[in-house]
């Protein structure tokens, strides 16, 4: 049984020595695996997959492997990436060149005294605000996502957080990007902005 981290391109760069990782090649295309260390989910086995997907992502560009994909062996591997050639070959030219940044915007929530208004004012009140909060969130989320090649909006997390998304961001883009969160952040002084990564770019590439 063999653990699977990720779809690149065959050849590629030599494989980092966190694991004891090989590419099987498929054709044009590389399954980057190692042998299975068992099928319980832990923390630990958890960091150690996103350890080895970052270190590889470091070199090369790839489609990351969710946690827990396992084949028989080798054959097997060949087989998956033969299956879904041209699906893979086309994801990996979406992201090649490009990593995942993601952004969280939280605010706190606004207070009203909605119970004091009775239903419809409470309902009209609760309207505005959704109406405000979708605003303030497009006039973070449109400049971010003109820096980026693709991205994807999740539903936020009420009630503080305002915007959750991804921006699948070009290499030598990711400066810019990082600034113009830092300005946006300064020109909200209610909101806080975090951007996190670079990660592989799970959120564009399924493989």
């Amino acid at each position: 049984m063999i653990e699977l981290f990720a779809i690149a391109e065959y050849p590629g760069p030599p494989l980092p020595a966190l694991a004891p990782l090989r590419a099987v090649r498929a054709g044009s295309l590389a399954a980057i695996c190692a042998p299975a260390e068992g099928v319980k989910v832990t923390p630990e086995a958890l960091w150690r997959h996103e350890q080895v997907v970052e270190a590889l992502m470091e070199d090369r560009d790839l489609l990351p492997v969710r946690y827990g994909t396992l084949v028989d062996d080798d054959a097997a591997a060949v087989r998956a990436v033969d299956a879904r050639r041209d699906e893979l070959s086309a994801a990996l030219d979406r992201v090649r060149g490009a990593v995942e940044l993601s952004v969280r915007a939280v605010g706190d929530p606004e207070d009203g005294d909605g119970e004091a208004a009775g239903g419809r004012g409470y309902l009209r009140t609760k309207m505005r605000s959704a109406a405000a909060q979708e605003s303030v969130t497009l006039s973070l989320h449109k400049p971010l996502a003109a820096l980026a090649r693709a991205d994807m909006r999740r539903s936020p997390r009420p009630p503080s957080e305002l915007l959750r998304a991804a921006y699948l961001v070009d290499r030598d883009a990711i400066g810019a990007f990082t600034r113009l969160v830092a300005r946006l952040d300064d020109r909200h002084p209610g909101l806080q902005l975090l951007c996190t990564g670079p990660w592989p770019p799970y959120s564009f590439a399924e493989a």
